[in-house]
């Protein structure tokens, strides 16, 4: 991957980003991995060789190393700090690095995961979070026999405005905020990664055999502001919003003058693929036949 620096920043923060110390090691796939969505995953991989990214756009990385660095010293003697663990799960090697793991009085862990993240992201519901955490847990105890009953996220808040929270009662009270995941049953761990590593085995095989990737869910895409509008005829505006078809049908049965009534589907915006957060929509059939662009995808 070729890695730009159009705004020429300093030589100490290109080598930074040049030296990147992140590996999986000699595993197939991570983590982190196996939480993305498969074409994502392929796509990158397919063409790594094609692809750029300027040095700012690694600085959030870089800053996020940085913090590691500065917690691990932080932590406690009787702790186990970034710990990487290795595990076959249905023929393919997986790999999983762990922040912190702190003992317990009772012979159980908890398992902390280090994040700088954005204040919007504690105050909504990252399932991401509950299931790589989960997934940690169930490397961890069937490669140690360590086991867990503590699951955290400690975030860091790069967007944190201490004024925000005089008039917003859900804001954060401090830059620093502990989320605390719901642990899995042993059973539940295993049955989701398994089935995340069979997702991803599903993709590879049908690349391999020369059909074509599945698309990404529109969880995958971060598809925002889908609505159903009820219209009525000779308006052109919407008469109401809903967010899902059987709110919107249900309004309108109760309706006097329902006959002059219809719904409307106004697709969302997948933020994910028109933003600056996928590498690889450029290559995407997905993407590209959305905005009409005609291209085709490149698997080279």
């Amino acid at each position: 991957m070729e890695i730009t620096n159009r705004y020429n920043l300093p030589s100490a923060i290109v080598n930074n980003v040049l030296n990147d110390e992140y590996s999986r090691g000699d595993a197939h796939i991570s983590v982190t991995q196996l939480l993305n969505s498969p074409r994502i995953v392929l796509l990158q991989r397919l063409n790594e060789s094609n692809m750029s990214v300027d040095v700012v756009d690694r600085i959030p990385s870089m800053l996020g190393t940085a913090m590691h660095k500065v917690l691990e010293k932080g932590a406690n003697p009787d702790e186990i700090v970034e710990e990487r663990f290795f595990m076959e799960i249905l023929g393919w090697k997986i790999s999983g690095a762990v922040d912190l793991q702190t003992p317990k009085p009772t012979g159980l862990w908890k398992v902390s995961d280090y994040k700088l993240t954005s204040v919007y992201s504690v105050m909504v519901e990252k399932w991401e979070w509950e299931a790589q955490l989960n997934m940690y847990g169930y490397l961890m105890r069937e490669t140690t026999g360590r086991r867990v009953d503590e699951l955290n996220i400690v975030a860091i808040l790069k967007d944190w405005n201490r004024k925000q929270g005089a008039f917003k009662p859900d804001y954060p009270e401090a830059p620093v905020v502990v989320v605390n995941v719901p642990v899995w049953s042993d059973e539940d761990q295993k049955n989701y990664i398994e089935s995340r590593v069979k997702l991803h085995q599903e993709a590879e095989k049908a690349l391999d055999s020369g059909g074509s990737i599945a698309y990404c869910s529109d969880k995958e895409r971060w598809l925002r502001g889908e609505k159903w509008a009820v219209m009525k005829n000779g308006r052109k505006s919407a008469v109401k919003l809903f967010d899902s078809e059987g709110e919107a049908d249900d309004w309108i049965s109760n309706q006097d003058d329902r006959v002059n009534l219809s719904v409307e589907f106004r697709a969302g915006d997948p933020v994910r693929c028109s933003g600056d957060y996928c590498q690889v929509s450029r290559w995407c059939k997905q993407w590209l036949d959305e905005i009409g662009s005609g291209a085709s995808e490149s698997t080279e």
